[in-house]
């Protein structure tokens, strides 16, 4: 799975879990913890000469964030974490045991030289990783429909300060 991929199916996923509840999501976490992974790994791999999902694609890492979350000021490290679970299961990481599950089968990760020639390849040829692209840019675009993000302004208070106009402008009816 590419980057529309993993950003749209985490936000959706996200979205539809919380879309009946009271409570207010900050959707960036979830952006953030569903690209993490790669942000982590892929700059790591490239300079380490290791195969692209290592460390931060393992359940050590995600557990760690879930832990980490019950300390009351990191609470928001539970969306960041949903975001990483999406990610797992959107790359597929159980068919890859050594690294889903490290260390349990050791303390090394396999060597798989940067290859930019395979991930065009991949995007190109793979129905399954362009069939996640073409959700997730759905899906980023239904909720920027929804929830009124259609000007640079609106986009920019989402990104800085997670606020949502639709959303925003329905709670303050509802207390004044």
């Amino acid at each position: 799975m590419f980057l529309l991929g993993h950003l749209g199916i985490g936000l959706g996923l996200a979205w539809l879990l919380s879309w009946k509840s009271r409570t207010r999501i900050d959707y960036r976490l979830v952006l953030f913890g569903s690209i993490l992974p790669d942000l982590i790994d892929k700059p790591l791999a490239y300079i380490t000469g290791l195969d692209s999902r290592i460390w931060a694609h393992t359940f050590l890492f995600l557990f760690a964030i879930l832990a980490l979350s019950f300390v009351p000021m990191l609470r928001g490290l539970r969306l960041v974490g949903f975001g990483v679970a999406t990610h797992l299961l959107l790359d597929q990481i159980w068919n890859q045991p050594s690294i889903v599950l490290y260390p349990a089968y050791g303390w090394s990760f396999p060597m798989a030289p940067f290859d930019a020639g395979r991930w065009f390849d991949t995007l190109l040829h793979d129905p399954y990783v362009q069939a996640g692209e073409i959700i997730g840019f759905v899906c980023l675009i239904a909720f920027a429909w929804f929830h009124r993000i259609g000007t640079w302004k609106t986009l920019r208070e989402f990104v800085v300060h997670g606020l949502l106009p639709w959303t925003e402008r329905e709670v303050n009816l509802k207390q004044g």
